[in-house]
Formats: structure tokens, sequence, C-alpha cells
């Protein structure tokens, strides 16, 4: 039974378009179902997401989750480094729902303008992306939540993000 939803989320005005950069948790279709039931959203439609890469960022795991039981991740700036997710369009009417799940109604999260790059090549796309609010940070990072791995690796599959960053990720795993 999905959870009453009130609040700023579901009172947003419609607003233009957007694209999300999707890079954790979210990018397992299964856990963000499971959110989005829980929440009283419908699932966004992935059929025309893009898998992405930002450049310069790397992730941090500096943010405290009760529901993941750990750290999980959030964006932090890394020149020569890079994270991939998906570069999802949606309906200006979705922004809060991108809000809600990404913790930026709770002040947990911010959202901040990117570019990234398709990994198929092609011009670099304008995007959403969240991360971590200044004073909600961690003190330090923190080894991942397993549970949070295990979402981000399956969705990363998932979205067929590259062989490399793949790589990347596993011993995350461990």
């Amino acid at each position: 039974m999905p959870l009453p939803v009130v609040g700023k989320a579901h009172e947003a005005p419609s607003s233009r378009s957007f694209v999300w950069f999707v890079y954790g948790s979210s990018l397992s279709r299964s856990a963000f179902a499971d959110w989005s039931s829980q929440h009283g959203y419908a699932l966004p439609d992935f059929s025309k997401a893009v898998p992405a890469r930002l450049s310069g960022f790397r992730l941090a795991f500096d943010v405290a989750s009760r529901f993941w039981g750990g750290a999980v991740a959030s964006l932090a700036e890394a020149p020569g480094r890079s994270v991939e997710g998906l570069a999802l369009p949606m309906p200006g009417e979705a922004r809060g729902l991108a809000d809600h799940k990404e913790g930026a109604i709770s002040g947990l999260y911010e959202p901040f303008e990117v570019d990234v790059a398709p990994l198929s090549g092609g011009a670099p796309i304008r995007a959403l992306a969240y991360r971590s609010a200044p004073g909600r940070r961690l003190a330090h990072e923190e080894a991942p939540s397993p549970a949070f791995v295990r979402a981000l690796l399956a969705g990363a599959r998932e979205a067929r993000l590259s062989p490399s960053y793949l790589a990347e990720l596993e011993p995350l795993a461990r």
C-alpha cells in the first residue's frame, strides 16, 4: 500500500522539461519502482534515457542513509575522474519527483546543472544532477552501504554503462 504523500514535492508547480542525471541507486529499476510505489509516484519512462558520463567528478560516500543502512553516494569534484549514469529526459511536472527521490526536499541533497557526454558519442547534454548539501555531509567518507552498492551495480549493468566503469564499481561490493 503506498504511503500517503503530501508536501512540497507533490505541490510543486509544473516547470519546463529537464534532463535528470541519474547515477546512484535510482539506476536500478526495481529499487526505483519500489520507492515510487511507496511514495505514490509513477515510475519515470526510461525508454529515452541515454547512458552518459559526467567528467570531473567521482562518487563520494559522504551521506548517511537509514533506509540503506550506511553511506550512500554523492558527487565530489575530482579532476580526471568521471561518473557514469543515465541522462533521463523528464517532463516539467516531474521535477517534484526528482527533488523528492534525490533528497532535495529535505535539504539532504541539492540540485546543480551539469553537462554530460553520451557514452555513444554526440553533443553534450545539459542535465540536472544532485549532490549532498554541504551542511549534511558526513565528516569523513565511509564505506558504502552493501545494499546500496548492490542496487547501484544492478542498475549500472541494466543501464549498460561502460565495462571500465563497471570494473571501477565492482570492488565496492567486496
